[in-house]
C-alpha cells in the first residue's frame, strides 16, 4: 500500500517547508530517500508520474520551497537569495533525519542542486538534474533582465506564455501544457518574484565551480530542447564535473520531466543502482 504522508518541518521563525512523502517500499526493508525539488512557479504535483516508479524502490519526498503553496511565505523584509535558499533546504533535510540523499531537482530546482551539492556535499548520494540551467546566471536572459519581474512587467494570465508553452509540448501533451500554464499562476506572486530575483542576482565562475561538484551526477534533457539550456551547453557542464554524465532523448524538444516522466523516473533508478552498486 502507498504511504503519502503530507507534513511540514519548521525550519526557522520564518518558514515551516510542505513537504509529502510517497512510500511504496516493502515493509520490512529501509528504504533510501529521494528528494524531487521542483522549479520556480510548479507544485510538487509535477513530479506525479514519476511516483509509481520512484516510491516502490524508494521513500520519496517531495517539498515545497520558501513561498510556494504550503510552504510559509516570506516576510515582507526576507531578502531573496540562493545562499538563504539553500540553507532552508539544508535545514530541512537535516531535519528529515534520514542520511545522506538522492537529489533530483528540475529547471530551476536543479539550479539550487549545484548550490546545494557545492556547499553541502555530506547532504548527498547522488545528483540528479532535470533540464536545469547552468548555476550561473551571468549570460542567461533572467540575469540579463535583472528579474523575471523585469521580462514580464505585468503579472497575469498572458497568451503569449500559454501559446509557447503549446508550442514546446506539442499537440500530444496539449492537456499538460494547459494544466501546467494555469498552475503556474496559483503560486503567490511574492515567491515567484523572489525566485527568480535570487538566480538572477547569482553569478559564480562556472569553470571554477562545477569542478569540486564530486558528487556522482546525472544530467537529463530532450536533445532538442533549448528553451531553458541547450544540448551543447548541457554537455560542458557534465563535462566540467569530475563525475558526471549526460543522458538525452533524441527527438525531444519539450522539457523531458513532463513529457517522458516515467522514462526519467527509470533513468533515475537506474542510475542510482549503478551508484549503489559501484560503492559496494
Amino acid at each position: 500500500m502507498a504511504v503519502e504522508n503530507v507534513g511540514k518541518i519548521r525550519v526557522d521563525d520564518t518558514l515551516e517547508m510542505g513537504y509529502y512523502i510517497d512510500d511504496c517500499t516493502d515493509p520490512w526493508k529501509t528504504p533510501e530517500t529521494i528528494i524531487l525539488l521542483h522549479g520556480c512557479r510548479k507544485p510538487r504535483q509535477v513530479f506525479y508520474a514519476w511516483i509509481p516508479t520512484l516510491a516502490r524502490e524508494f521513500r520519496v519526498i517531495r517539498p515545497h520551497i520558501r513561498g510556494h503553496w504550503d510552504s510559509t511565505s516570506a516576510p515582507a523584509d526576507y531578502v531573496w537569495s540562493v545562499a538563504g535558499l539553500i540553507q532552508d533546504l539544508r535545514i530541512f533535510l537535516e531535519k528529515l533525519n534520514v542520511g545522506k540523499v538522492h537529489f533530483v531537482g528540475e529547471s530551476l530546482g536543479g539550479f539550487l542542486a549545484y548550490h546545494l551539492a557545492y556547499h553541502h556535499p555530506d547532504l548527498f548520494k547522488t545528483l540528479t538534474l532535470v533540464t536545469a540551467p547552468s548555476p550561473s546566471f551571468k549570460d542567461h536572459p533572467i540575469g540579463k533582465a535583472g528579474s523575471m519581474e523585469a521580462r514580464h512587467p505585468v503579472w497575469g494570465k498572458d497568451e503569449k506564455s500559454r501559446l509557447q508553452l503549446l508550442d514546446e509540448f506539442g499537440p500530444e501533451h496539449r492537456e499538460l501544457a494547459e494544466w501546467g500554464y494555469l498552475e503556474r499562476w496559483k503560486c503567490p506572486i511574492e515567491g515567484t518574484k523572489g525566485y527568480f530575483k535570487a538566480a538572477a542576482g547569482c553569478e559564480v565562475n562556472v569553470d571554477a565551480f562545477l569542478p569540486k561538484i564530486n558528487i556522482p551526477t546525472l544530467y537529463l534533457m530532450g536533445a532538442d530542447c533549448t528553451r531553458i539550456i541547450p544540448v551543447q551547453e548541457a554537455q560542458r557542464l557534465c563535462d566540467l564535473m569530475p563525475n558526471a554524465k549526460l543522458v538525452t532523448f533524441p527527438g525531444i524538444r519539450s522539457q523531458c520531466q513532463f513529457t517522458m516522466p516515467e522514462r526519467c523516473a527509470e533513468e533515475v533508478v537506474r542510475f542510482v543502482k549503478e551508484q549503489n552498486s559501484q560503492a559496494h
